[in-house]
């Protein structure tokens, strides 16, 4: 029997996702909220699961609008908000996915850790064994996972 915790980046259009098993990164992915489902349903089946839990980023802990350097006027403030409010939305939807298939889900603080593409990178690898490819969303969803075989 195996231990599985999947690590979530929620994303508006395709969510970073990490499986750890039995504590061992195994997988790295983006995905949709379907191919998601697709994904745990075939673990479900073709795998001996002693336990599986989600450890998601927790966009929705955040209710203060956001301001970005660089952002110049209110348009682009608003289009900045919009698309938090979008990560927010892909949240719950992730939530519903995890509460219909009955999986225990831990929310964690926004956090940037290994997101960097070069500090970031190489401290997730030193951490973690990876060697294969990884990109921001991959990396935090690691991260979470990481925190999730921590515990």
């Amino acid at each position: 029997m195996s231990k599985y915790i999947i690590g979530v980046d929620p994303d508006s259009d395709k969510h970073g996702i990490a499986i750890y098993q039995d504590g061992e990164l195994v997988r790295l992915s983006s995905m949709q909220l379907l191919g998601l489902k697709g994904f745990i349903d075939s673990l479900v089946k073709t795998s001996k699961i002693d336990s599986l839990e989600i450890h998601m980023e927790d966009t929705c802990a955040n209710n203060a609008a956001f301001k970005k350097r660089g952002v110049k006027n209110s348009k682009s403030g608003t289009a900045v908000n919009r698309g938090v409010g979008r990560c927010q939305q892909a949240q719950i939807e992730l939530e519903r996915l995890f509460d219909y298939c009955e999986i225990t889900v831990v929310k964690h603080k926004i956090s940037k850790q290994w997101k960097d593409a070069a500090y970031g990178k190489m401290m997730f690898e030193q951490a973690t064994g990876w060697k294969g490819r990884s990109n921001e969303d991959t990396r935090s969803a690691s991260w979470f996972g990481y925190l999730g075989t921590k515990k």
